[in-house]
């Protein structure tokens, strides 16, 4: 017998004592940090997710959500990677993802969501201060297709706002803001009206 060898019970012992990762489930927690990108870029991507019940994890600016379950951190981070790829947002994207527990999950106090014609359409990361305008750039700027009008949801209330005024693009956010931005029409004319807009001019 080889004096080398080692027995098979301790080989039992140490697998029952580090166990292998069975896979991400519903409810898990994760930590996504995106390198090799700007600083505001990072700023909208890093931060803590947790896995939905579907499976699935949603990520920023991404109109579909991730698939995660079953995968293990560095295979969802890889199919992260392959999702921001597909989406046409990065093209050399390179994430890291941990797991975490329950106790550690952040998820991101608050977001804004950006639709309609904009070249990425998603979530994003409020920010205290956070602007329309800013917000638009965080969703990579309006397409060609356009409009003037911005809609802007917050709670039960709706609000249109004028892309060509100054004062409109800068108006502050409030967490679970929704912005849409309209398709231009054959003509180009603002649909909103000064006086619902003033409550939210500073």
């Amino acid at each position: 017998m080889n004096s080398n060898a080692i027995p098979r019970s301790l080989l039992l012992l140490a697998a029952s004592a580090c166990p292998l990762f069975a896979g991400l489930e519903p409810g898990d927690g994760i930590q996504l940090t995106l390198r090799g990108v700007g600083a505001s870029e990072q700023e909208i991507i890093n931060g803590n997710y947790r896995v939905g019940e579907s499976g699935k994890v949603r990520l920023p600016l991404l109109d579909d959500l991730v698939t995660a379950r079953g995968l293990t951190p560095e295979e969802f981070a890889r199919a992260a990677e392959s999702a921001y790829q597909a989406a046409g947002i990065y093209t050399k994207p390179a994430i890291d993802v941990e797991a975490i527990s329950g106790k550690e999950i952040g998820d991101k106090e608050a977001i804004v969501s950006v639709g309609g014609q904009v070249r990425r359409a998603g979530e994003a990361e409020f920010r205290k201060g956070m602007t329309v305008i800013q917000a638009l750039d965080a969703a990579g700027g309006r397409t060609d297709f356009g409009s003037r009008n911005l809609i802007l949801i917050r709670g039960e209330k709706q609000y249109c706002l004028d892309f060509e005024k100054l004062r409109h693009k800068n108006i502050r956010l409030l967490p679970d803001d929704s912005l849409q931005v309209e398709q231009k029409g054959l003509i180009d004319r603002w649909h909103g009206n000064d006086a619902a807009v003033a409550p939210l001019l500073d």
